[in-house]
């Protein structure tokens, strides 16, 4: 019997790449499905959609800054311009952007910026650029899902998680943002990985952390950059939630944002191994205009990336209308101390209901727009276990089963299986929506886990 890639392959006249993607889960069916019904007030019975990472508290201030942007202009955006790398106006919007927010040790210039469709873009095409088919990437896990099919899919890159538990001296999360953890779980990971017969070239964080909503210490950056020194491989830094952090008085021993640029690497590692990941999406709540920025001092790769740029053109009318937000100072400077308010607003809501249904979390969170629940004991039906411990014989299918209870109960979160965790049971839980609709989908979770809870009292 044939397999089904060989099947897409000779029955559809695909290439091996392309019936290899054919039969790869794709999410966008059921993104398509569950978005089809969403909760509004006048539709209340539809589902309220807290499993993506998405901002939409300030979309009324976005939409009428987009809506008073000068029209369309004829000469810039009307032709190919000088061409797919950039929009000149968004290119020299971004130097004093990145000086302000990212602290550079060094000055940003316009040649090392590149325009891509996305943060999934940009993360394609640093996988082409550095690594061959089969070659992997490692990044510390749990790791924001997106990762592994944006480095594989078309780039051919293998996602090598490095985990933390089962270390010698690991005690719990915090141990993610450890500077000797992470060179203890990068040196295991690189070694298994190279046993199995893969090739490291890089290394992939996020910072802040999707989904540990945290923060790296500058000194835990600075020890992974000297391990990749050390291997000679690439650091590739996903920033793009660098301004959505926010204050939790109850998060002990955190640290503002530090981006790689900023972090004193002169003496870990040479500059032109550490690439920025950056964009719109998240920070700015447009997730919908498809703009991510590629920042990286390498010629090389720049070259290489400029060589496919044509395939990933931002349209220059689109770049425009964010570079006209970044040139106003004014604007920018409300927008990100309101939204840095209405995050922390609603990630109180969050944390606070957590606390009231006695559900553990990820305490130590100020940035992003999630925290990282754990519903390990829900798995199981058995409320009169130790919330923190460890689960018995549990598997994917009753990680599926318990999203599906909420699904049916009206409200979306993310699975944390899909984010590389090995202990299965920890959801993500996006809390950056309207107000009612947060708390319409958080009194449904709450109906939920107690119905739960009584079943399981009841066996």
């Amino acid at each position: 019997m044939s397999s089904p890639v060989s099947h897409k392959r000779i029955n559809f006249g695909l290439s091996q790449r392309a019936a290899q993607n054919s039969v790869q889960d794709s999410p966008w069916d059921a993104l398509e499905k569950l978005n089809a019904n969403l909760w509004a007030p006048d539709n209340p019975n539809g589902l309220v959609f807290l499993g993506v990472a998405e901002n939409t508290l300030l979309h009324n201030r976005i939409s009428a800054r987009a809506n008073k942007t000068p029209a369309i202009n004829t000469t810039d955006h009307l032709t190919y311009g000088i061409g797919p790398r950039a929009s000149p106006r968004l290119r020299k919007a971004l130097i004093p952007f990145f000086t302000a927010e990212f602290d550079p040790d060094k000055p940003v210039s316009q040649k090392e910026l590149l325009i891509l469709p996305g943060g999934a873009a940009v993360t394609d095409v640093l996988t082409w650029a550095i690594c061959n088919d089969g070659e992997g990437i490692i990044t510390p896990a749990p790791y924001y899902t997106g990762f592994k099919h944006m480095s594989s899919l078309r780039a051919g890159g293998v996602l090598v998680p490095a985990r933390f538990e089962g270390l010698e001296g690991y005690t719990g999360l915090d141990d993610v943002f450890d500077a000797d953890m992470n060179r203890k779980a990068l040196e295991r990971s690189f070694l298994r990985a190279t046993r199995e017969g893969v090739t490291v070239r890089g290394v992939l964080i996020s910072n802040p952390h999707n989904p540990l909503g945290r923060c790296y210490p500058a000194e835990t950056i600075r020890e992974i950059a000297r391990f990749c020194a050390r291997n000679n491989l690439h650091l590739i830094s996903d920033e793009i939630f660098a301004l959505s952090v926010y204050h939790n008085s109850r998060a002990t021993n955190v640290t503002p944002f530090v981006s790689v640029l900023g972090a004193g690497l002169e003496d870990c590692i040479d500059s032109h191994l550490v690439h920025v990941m950056y964009g719109m999406s998240k920070d700015f709540g447009a997730t919908g205009f498809r703009l991510g920025v590629l920042h990286s001092r390498h010629e090389g790769l720049i070259a290489a990336v400029s060589s496919i740029s044509v395939f990933g053109w931002v349209p220059y009318a689109v770049q425009d209308l964010w570079a006209d937000m970044l040139e106003d100072d004014q604007f920018l400077a409300d927008f990100k101390l309101e939204n840095r308010a209405v995050l922390a607003k609603h990630s109180t809501i969050l944390r606070s209901f957590l606390d009231q249904h006695n559900v553990p979390y990820y305490s130590n969170v100020h940035a992003g727009v999630f925290i990282w629940v754990d519903l390990r004991r829900y798995l199981r039906g058995n409320s009169a276990l130790d919330p923190a411990s460890s689960p018995v014989d549990v598997n994917h299918d009753q990680e599926a089963t318990l999203f599906q209870h909420f699904i049916r109960a009206g409200v979306v979160i993310s699975q944390g299986s899909s984010f590389g965790t090995e202990e299965l049971g920890w959801y993500r839980i996006s809390f950056a929506v309207e107000e009612q609709a947060l708390n319409v989908g958080l009194q449904r979770l709450g109906t939920c886990l107690e119905s739960i809870e009584n079943d399981g009292k009841e066996n």
